[in-house]
């Protein structure tokens, strides 16, 4: 019986945990999300690797914001910036000293967790915490006793002044470094996909390089109209199976709302009967994933790709 009893404590202690995880990752302390990241195919490499360091760190609900600070920082190109997110400094070494892509992750993201709880102590706001990235953990308290705890590119602007002039250098950090990350983040996404494209991404990678086939709905073969409605699967959302019955059935937007998991149209990419005859998902950075020419494959929205553009559709 007693063994019973403690089971029933484990368990309960277990879901406990569960149930404080899942509401730490929603942003229930007022620390909520800021969209998806936007970034280039070479950014979205590292999801994976940032998405297991940041749950290492209790920092998950910053997954997206973390990849668009890596966008900022190196553009996620590990091939020439070894040091992806120019974590060396912060672990008191000279710039660039990091000289692997992983060690760069393990160092900027336990940085970003440690500022997170700084900033959550005095009261600041997220953007405090994130310029205090770049110009360092000080940039909090000083936002917290001059500016209550808002930050502000004048803000920005007068610590940096101070810095540099108390360390003798004509300039310090990036006083919009804000701005300049969030410039690679869908900020206000709307629609069904909110919050979903990650899943979304992930079929994508799983269909990479699968053949294109006409009428094909599997890996041995599939045409766009199924690449897209299998996608849209993947986050829940049910889409007609055809190209045109897909932009019949979404709300269309125009381009400067476009954002990550929205669809792609085209016309006249072959004699099909019907106004649409070609849809892919848009991936950020005026690149879109579609089963087309020989296979599944990320594609530039331009060239032959825009000069057939019909418009864009949100479900």
């Amino acid at each position: 019986m007693r063994k019973c009893k403690k089971l029933e404590i484990c368990i309960l202690a277990i879901l406990m945990v569960f149930q404080l995880s899942a509401c730490e990752y929603e942003g229930i302390d007022g620390y909520g999300e800021y969209g998806t990241a936007n970034v280039s195919p070479m950014v979205e490499r590292w999801r994976n690797d940032v998405v297991r360091i940041a749950a290492k760190n209790g920092v998950s609900k910053y997954v997206e914001l973390l990849l668009a600070m890596i966008a900022q920082e190196s553009g996620g190109n590990a091939e020439r910036y070894p040091d992806i997110m120019q974590s060396s400094e912060s672990a008191g070494d000279a710039p660039n000293t990091i000289d692997n892509p992983i060690e760069s992750l393990e160092q900027g993201i336990q940085y970003f967790a440690g500022l997170v709880e700084r900033g959550k102590e005095a009261g600041v706001d997220i953007e405090t915490i994130l310029q205090s990235y770049n110009f360092g953990g000080g940039y909090i308290g000083y936002v917290k006793d001059n500016y209550n705890g808002k930050h502000s590119e004048s803000a920005a602007r007068a610590f940096s002044q101070m810095m540099a002039s108390k360390l003798g250098w004509s300039r310090y950090g990036d006083v919009k470094y804000v701005e300049h990350v969030y410039s690679h983040m869908n900020r206000n996404q709307g629609g069904a996909t909110h919050g979903k494209y990650e899943q979304m991404y992930a079929v994508m990678q799983e269909y990479l390089g699968v053949p294109y086939l006409f009428g094909g709905t599997s890996k041995a073969g599939i045409d766009c109209s199924a690449m897209s409605q299998k996608i849209y699967q993947a986050a829940g959302i049910s889409i007609p199976r055809t190209a045109q019955a897909q932009y019949d059935a979404v709300k269309h937007i125009p381009e400067s709302q476009l954002q990550k998991g929205d669809l792609v149209f085209f016309t006249g990419t072959y004699n099909s009967g019907t106004y649409i005859t070609h849809v892919g998902v848009y991936v950020g950075d005026n690149r879109f994933f579609h089963a087309g020419g020989k296979k599944c494959q990320f594609s530039e929205l331009t060239g032959y790709y825009r000069t057939h553009l019909a418009g864009f559709g949100r479900s």
